[in-house]
């Protein structure tokens, strides 16, 4: 049986929604994050490639050689395109920092419906695991949105919101030219989404 809810597109329109779990990986060799500005960039391109692709992101978590995604499409394609504008995005910037060469020609990228309760749960709970294969504890693990979807404490003093930004900021920050004042995204004291 097929998942379905509706919710409120990133582009406003209501309607009915779909869960998919996308998936970006690199080949056993391509490190898709070497650092820390990598793993930053990638997180913020998730969010902001779904806002590009009207999909509205649940979970995610970037590990170094892929990432993971829940998103709630309104169809397979929407779902397909956030992958692809996904890795274009990333690529963009993995060529811009490593050279041309570096753009991420063989990495692999699979939208999958989540079409059953139980796969939609596994999925939700595989996707912060993740963090696990980097060696780090999930709640605590700064490239995943486990402690945004999970928080038990209150939001840390200097959190600014990613809306008020101004062009120059977000270019910088955020990695985009796009719009966007009508985003309730937050960023921490560090800059990280």
């Amino acid at each position: 049986m097929q998942r379905v809810v509706y919710r409120t597109l990133p582009d406003g329109t209501p309607g009915k929604v779909y869960p998919f779990h996308v998936s970006m990986e690199g080949m056993e060799k391509m490190i898709l994050c070497r650092d820390d500005d990598d793993y930053d960039a990638m997180v913020k391109i998730i969010c902001v490639a779904a806002r590009r692709c009207n999909v509205i992101v649940v979970i995610y978590a970037v590990v170094s050689n892929h990432s993971h995604v829940a998103v709630l499409a309104a169809a397979q394609q929407d779902a397909a395109r956030y992958g692809t504008e996904l890795k274009k995005m990333y690529s963009m910037w993995f060529a811009r920092r490593y050279g041309p060469q570096s753009i991420l020609r063989h990495t692999d990228v699979k939208a999958i419906c989540l079409d059953s309760d139980w796969y939609v749960r596994n999925a939700l709970a595989y996707i912060p695991r993740n963090a696990l294969d980097n060696g780090q504890d999930i709640a605590s693990y700064s490239w995943s949105s486990y402690r945004s979807v999970f928080r038990s404490q209150p939001r840390s003093p200097g959190v600014r919101r990613v809306s008020l930004l101004n062009k120059r900021e977000r270019e910088r920050i955020m990695h985009t030219g796009d719009d966007l004042r009508r985003v309730d995204w937050l960023l921490d004291i560090d800059g990280h989404l």
